[in-house]
C-alpha cells in the first residue's frame, strides 16, 4: 500500500520539489469524494516525519502570502489498489492558528481544510 497526501485549493497550486527530503509536489488529476475544491498536487508516499511537514507547510505559507483569503485541503488517503480511495473525517484549521507542522501529520483518511482569513489584532 502507498500513502498519499491530496492538496486542493481555490487558489492555483505548482508542482515543486525538495530533493533533500526527495518530497515531490507532483500535478494530480484524481478525483476525490469528499474534497471541496479541485484537486491540483499529490505528493506519493505522504507526509512521514516532521521535516516534511515542516516543508508542506511552508508551501502553504508561500502560496497564501499574496492572498487576504484562501483555502486549501490536504488528505492522507492510501492506495491500495483494491478500493477508491475514501476521506474518513475531516477537520478545520485557520492558518494563523497553526501551532506546529505536526498537525499536517494526518492519519490515513483524514481531510484537514486550512483557511487564511484576514487577521485584525
Amino acid at each position: 500500500m502507498t500513502y498519499f497526501y491530496y492538496i486542493a485549493s481555490d487558489i492555483e497550486l505548482v508542482p515543486e520539489a525538495y530533493k533533500e527530503y526527495e518530497l515531490y509536489f507532483e500535478e494530480s488529476n484524481e478525483r476525490i469524494k469528499g474534497f471541496d475544491f479541485p484537486l491540483q498536487l499529490e505528493i506519493e508516499n505522504g507526509i512521514n516525519v516532521k521535516e516534511e511537514a515542516e516543508i508542506l507547510l511552508e508551501y502553504i505559507y508561500k502560496k497564501a502570502e499574496n492572498h487576504k483569503k484562501c483555502t486549501f485541503q490536504v488528505a492522507k488517503l492510501v492506495n491500495s489498489n483494491r478500493v477508491p480511495f475514501k476521506v474518513l473525517e475531516k477537520k478545520q484549521v485557520f492558518l494563523h492558528k497553526i501551532k506546529s507542522s505536526n498537525e499536517l501529520l494526518l492519519p490515513e483518511g483524514h481531510l484537514l481544510t486550512i483557511k487564511k482569513v484576514p487577521v485584525v489584532y
